[in-house]
């Protein structure tokens, strides 16, 4: 790793975990103090990430592009609308198009012309198209430019998206195109022609020597501290297993993200106390992540309750990439594919790295069934619920959803038929205090209070 001077070590990390939390920085996104940034440690960075990781910077005159390397499928980071919801399926299509037409356009174009081209393109696929009458539609292409739009390969040079999208025969939006960052967004490993399934993209040991196969092994390791809330030894195959129980895997990640690891029997997670280097910051405010950290402290008294009858202990499921890839290849066009170019990258990608059972440390998880977590939910509304958001209180079951979905997201517990599993992360959490601020009842219309004679 490169050395950097200890009073210009603040500013390299800060550096450093804004490019691995932004894979793609332009000069206006995720701020326009980044890229400079950035490039004013560009040798540094590219060496180091490579090192490190395995990823490769890429800059160009408005961009810096983090090719990233994966090593498993993950569906917890969409691309996601100004109101913060999710991509569905129409959104991203919309999007993928988008960026095609684009890279067709010259330097500047008219939202009615882009959605013209987009139109044009969608009509081709079996059970998408795009119909500027429709309100839905309009509102789903604009929500792609607008995803565009903030990562600065458009600007908007007049006019409103939302005039448009609101009534196209009354408003009209004009853009300015940044080639570089268009070219920058999508950015494929592999030629899409030539995939029968996701997986593909995937990485692959390619390593025969054993210094070669060791370093692969290394990068593995590294990146599921990056990729993942918390690595649990027993999901790693054992050359990444034993990388990362060594004495130097952890004080490469620290130095270069200025964060703390912390090692537990189970396995290693790093801390982002500031939560700027973390999607989701738990744990965190609002009905859904205080229900969620309410939640933990049942689970954790049942299983430390030792007057109680003992749960269940099941192994948890394997995370593979089968489920999530059948329904992603599911949408993939079969024929656009060039069978004989696929053939012979049909084995590659699986994303598995070895045989992680084969040494499992797991000897089982505490089950606890539906029907408790939504007993302890009815228990904890009633003790808390004048502090949770109105909308919560009046559907508890969406919300013990919401909690575990939440709790699952970040590897606490994970989901099986009939209840939870209780992860060790869930100990890390359970001495953490709740404030709970109770809300001050509103005053009844006919309560005068009382009168003295």
């Amino acid at each position: 790793m490169t050395a950097i001077p200890t009073f210009e070590l603040a500013d390299y990390q800060r550096a450093a975990r804004t490019l691995l939390t932004h894979p793609l920085v332009t000069q206006t996104y995720p701020n326009p103090g980044a890229l400079p940034a950035i490039r004013r440690w560009a040798a540094e960075l590219r060496e180091d990430l490579l090192e490190t990781f395995g990823y490769r910077l890429e800059l160009s005159r408005t961009t810096a592009r983090l090719l990233r390397t994966l090593d498993q499928l993950d569906e917890s980071q969409p691309a996601r609308t100004h109101t913060d919801r999710p991509f569905d399926r129409r959104r991203y299509a919309y999007l993928a198009l988008t960026l095609a037409a684009l890279g067709r356009a010259g330097t500047q174009i008219a939202l009615s012309e882009l959605a013209d081209a987009v139109a044009a393109d969608a009509i081709r696929i079996a059970g998408l198209g795009l119909s500027t009458e429709r309100a839905a539609d309009r509102a789903a292409f604009v929500d792609a430019v607008a995803w565009l739009e903030v990562r600065g390969a458009l600007t908007l040079a007049d006019g409103s998206a939302r005039r448009w999208a609101d009534d196209p025969t009354a408003g009209e939006a004009l853009y300015d195109i940044d080639r570089d960052v268009v070219r920058a967004v999508y950015r494929p490993t592999r030629v899409l022609q030539h995939l029968r399934s996701v997986t593909a993209l995937l990485t692959t040991p390619t390593a025969h020597s054993r210094d070669t196969r060791r370093r692969e092994a290394g990068h593995r390791a590294r990146r599921a501290l990056l990729e993942r809330p918390v690595v649990y030894y027993d999901e790693l195959d054992q050359d990444a297993r034993n990388i990362l129980r060594g004495p130097h895997a952890l004080g490469d990640v620290e130095r270069i993200t200025g964060l703390t690891t912390e090692r537990r029997a189970e396995g290693v997670a790093v801390l982002d106390t500031s939560g700027a280097f973390s999607d989701r910051r738990f744990p965190g405010t609002g009905t859904v992540a205080q229900a969620a950290l309410l939640l933990i402290g049942e689970i954790a008294d049942r299983i430390e309750d030792i007057d109680a009858a003992p749960l269940v202990r099941l192994a948890a499921p394997d995370r593979r990439v089968a489920d999530l890839a059948g329904a992603i290849d599911a949408g993939l066009p079969s024929g656009g594919v060039l069978g004989e170019l696929a053939d012979q990258d049909e084995d590659a990608g699986t994303g598995q790295h070895g045989e992680p059972e084969d040494e499992r440390e797991n000897t089982g998880h505490p089950l606890l069934e539906d029907g408790w977590l939504a007993a302890v939910l009815a228990g904890l509304l009633d003790r808390y619920g004048s502090t949770f958001a109105a909308a919560w209180r009046a559907d508890p079951a969406r919300l013990l959803a919401a909690a575990l979905d939440l709790l699952a997201e970040l590897r606490i517990v994970v989901r099986v038929e009939g209840g939870v599993l209780a992860l060790p992360l869930l100990a890390r959490y359970r001495q953490v205090m709740v404030e709970v601020r109770r809300r001050k009842a509103e005053p009844n219309l006919f309560d005068f209070g009382e009168t003295s004679e």
